[in-house]
């Protein structure tokens, strides 16, 4: 794990700190990019070294305090360590847990993920954001205030043909944010379930399928910074997909399942 330099001298001279985990690409890029402006802190955590580095280029000429870490979110040591370090140099005001795997990398063959592949899938969707929020949650209960937005899928309210364990993987995201937020609002803390789209970004583009509603990463990173500010206790999006995957409750399951199997069978 690596860290840059910032300086003590810049780091009190912020005034708000947010922590953005997965901000080397896609969403959480844009993300980094919304939030980076004069008075901010940025801490940023990613895997690649050299799309670390651009974002932080990239949100300093904007004015913000950039930290950069490489780090990865299934590795619970690294991630405390981090999270305390960086808590310690200033109180984290917004924790955004948004590090997961998708797109073509969590579709499977025609019987369904392998083992390692669906342990991967969890360890980085699901375990990766409790180890994004743990470590910090004591503190912020303590001081009383701080806001947490776990980054997971509208598709985790619905179980897809075409990915099930991801599916799966971003169910258990929206029951432990739904949870904890039930827990922690009580003491000052906020949390809010972003449950978006499809979203325009490397991980959707390499999906071999339509993308209705697909939103430029640079307008659902404005609408979840938004309900974040807000403390919207859920941000999903677009409001098209909301409402076609709502009425799931209202219908026959076996018609449902007919029509997701029929959407796997053209997705192929």
């Amino acid at each position: 794990m690596q860290h840059s330099d910032t300086d003590g001298m810049r780091t009190s001279q912020a005034t708000d700190h947010v922590l953005i985990t997965g901000a080397t690409s896609g969403l959480g890029w844009a993300l980094a990019e919304h939030y980076a402006a004069p008075g901010i802190l940025l801490s940023l955590a990613g895997r690649d070294e050299e799309r670390l580095a651009a974002i932080r280029q990239l949100c300093e000429a904007k004015g913000a305090v950039v930290e950069a870490a490489q780090v990865d979110v299934t590795d619970a040591e690294a991630m405390e360590r981090w999270l305390i370090t960086r808590d310690d140099a200033q109180a984290v005001g917004i924790l955004i847990a948004n590090a997961g795997m998708g797109g073509s990398a969590v579709v499977p063959g025609t019987s369904g993920e392998d083992g390692p592949l669906a342990r991967r899938i969890v360890a980085v969707n699901t375990v990766g954001v409790i180890n994004s929020v743990t470590p910090l949650l004591p503190r912020m209960t303590e001081r009383k205030r701080g806001r947490i937005a776990l980054i997971g899928s509208i598709s985790g309210a619905i179980g897809l043909p075409q990915s099930p364990v991801y599916c799966a993987s971003k169910a258990a995201v929206q029951i432990y944010g739904d949870a904890l937020r039930r827990l922690v609002r009580q003491h000052g803390v906020m949390v809010t379930n972003v449950l978006p789209g499809f979203v325009d970004t490397p991980m959707s583009q390499s999906l071999d399928m339509p993308r209705p509603f697909c939103w430029p990463a640079e307008k659902a990173a404005r609408r979840i910074a938004s309900d974040i500010a807000r403390g919207r206790r859920q941000c999903v999006f677009p409001w098209q997909l909301r409402l076609s995957i709502g009425l799931q409750n209202y219908l026959p399951l076996a018609l449902t399942d007919f029509v997701m199997a029929m959407s796997n069978r053209s997705a192929r």
